[in-house]
């Protein structure tokens, strides 16, 4: 039987599939429950399970947990996709910064007119 997320007892459990969600996704999604949850976060073979038990100064309903429960499935997907994000454009931000600090080293002249930038401006002579 596959497991559910679900919430038991006024806790929030979660069982996030390690081979789509990593270590890092999973903590930093984790990271900004804190403030509301005690989290608890163990592994079962590939998987993480996960249980937020809220603060005992919070006083949330069974609503409000179905609330959370849905806002952490979106953000384990909102950071996976930034994780990637991250990874495909390091090397832009490395030219970016490192443009940036060059003191002019790497300044050209581009080819071309500014009023004709891609070259289409046929001369006639």
């Amino acid at each position: 039987m596959e497991f559910q997320n679900k919430i038991h007892n006024g806790i929030i459990e979660l069982e996030i599939n390690g081979k789509l969600f990593s270590k890092d996704i999973v903590l930093k999604t984790m990271y900004w429950f804190g403030d509301k949850f005690l989290i608890d976060i163990n592994t079962k073979e590939d998987n993480f399970l996960i249980s937020l038990k809220p603060l005992s100064s919070l006083k949330l309903s069974n609503e409000d947990l179905e609330h959370y429960l849905q806002k952490v499935q979106r953000d384990l997907i909102d950071f996976s996709l930034r994780d990637i994000i991250n990874k495909e454009t390091t090397n832009i931000r490395e030219l970016l910064i490192a443009k940036a600090f060059s003191n002019g080293e790497y300044d050209e002249t581009p080819p071309g007119e500014i009023s004709d930038p891609v070259g289409f401006k046929i001369q006639t002579h």
